[in-house]
């Protein structure tokens, strides 16, 4: 039988504060992973599974800045 896992994919604003919450459903963390990745647009992204942080996924811009 096939286990699902149910994430969440918090976006967050420049000031740090999480403005948006995506609900995901997907097999393992790597699709979680993916699927949230694919998210960041203008905010980054903190993947979330119950209260374990997964990944943190930041913009471009951020990426550059560093």
């Amino acid at each position: 039988m096939r286990s699902i896992k149910h994430y969440r994919a918090f976006q967050i604003d420049p000031d740090g504060h999480v403005f948006g919450c995506i609900n995901l459903v997907c097999d393992n963390d790597e699709q979680a992973k993916r699927e949230a990745a694919s998210l960041v647009l203008a905010h980054r992204i903190e993947l979330w599974r119950l209260d374990q942080r997964i990944a943190k996924f930041d913009t471009p811009q951020d990426v550059a800045r560093q």
